[in-house]
């Protein structure tokens, strides 16, 4: 894999040289590639903007991969009311045009608050998300790997990150970050194969089925709120049928 993903982004910049012409192109036109198409039947919103669609999981990987990111990020910044994160959830980012929309598999954006959404529509909220990861699958990797990052790029994402659990990449944990020029470079590997997100102040370190978030200040892995709470459950039960047999031997 390259050191730096893909990106289109070339287009922009070399266009927004040639002046008021880089106005007429949308990004949703230079980035078409890189689009979430809603699978029928679609729930639109009052304005007409998708907000659930009919597309299936992934796979069993993506959905735990996801549940454990929303639950552990979700308890790691509860003290923090400007903190949102979602996973495919809609971000539409250009007003008026309907087909300009990607569903990342996970966003984070401090400062916008927890309040509940439909969607995440960039003029309606203070800035656009400051972390972004794919989850790589058969059916959209080649987009993930060479459309998204230069959109993604484009729309001041701080943060893109690819998890690939499919073993199309030589690594499976891949990042970048914006320079002081705006422009993707990827996140140094540390020595002990995680990768800092300076946005989270967390590593994304492998672990479990896939990857885990550490404290980068700690050095805490965040827990799987899921697996923790079927683990209390199986021995709760297993409690009670001590208890029970304890009862009987009376």
């Amino acid at each position: 894999m390259p050191t730096e993903p893909p990106s289109t982004v070339q287009q922009t910049s070399s266009s927004a040289t040639s002046g008021v012409a880089a106005h007429r192109t949308s990004l949703a036109t230079l980035h078409a590639r890189a689009l979430y198409r809603p699978v029928p039947p679609v729930a639109c919103d009052d304005d007409g903007y998708p907000e659930t669609d009919s597309a299936a999981v992934e796979s069993t990987i993506h959905e735990k991969l996801r549940g454990y990111a929303i639950g552990a990020l979700r308890v790691h910044y509860a003290a923090r009311a400007d903190f949102f994160v979602a996973a495919d959830l809609g971000l539409f980012f250009e007003r008026g045009d309907r087909s300009a929309l990607v569903a990342p598999d996970l966003m984070v954006a401090f400062g916008a608050g927890h309040r509940e959404r439909g969607s995440y529509k960039l003029w309606e909220e203070p800035k656009p998300p400051n972390f972004v990861l794919e989850l790589l699958s058969l059916r959209t990797w080649r987009n993930d790997v060479e459309a998204k990052p230069g959109l993604y790029e484009a729309l001041g994402v701080d943060e893109f990150w690819l998890f690939d659990p499919i073993g199309k990449l030589p690594r499976p944990i891949n990042g970048w970050h914006l320079d002081a020029d705006g422009v993707y470079v990827p996140v140094p590997a540390m020595p002990d194969g995680g990768y800092r997100s300076r946005v989270l102040g967390l590593d994304l370190v492998p672990g479990g089925d896939g990857f885990r978030f550490r404290d980068s200040a700690t050095g805490d892995v965040l827990p799987d709120h899921g697996e923790t709470a079927v683990a209390l459950k199986a021995s709760e039960a297993r409690v009670a049928e001590l208890e029970e047999l304890l009862r009987r031997q009376r």
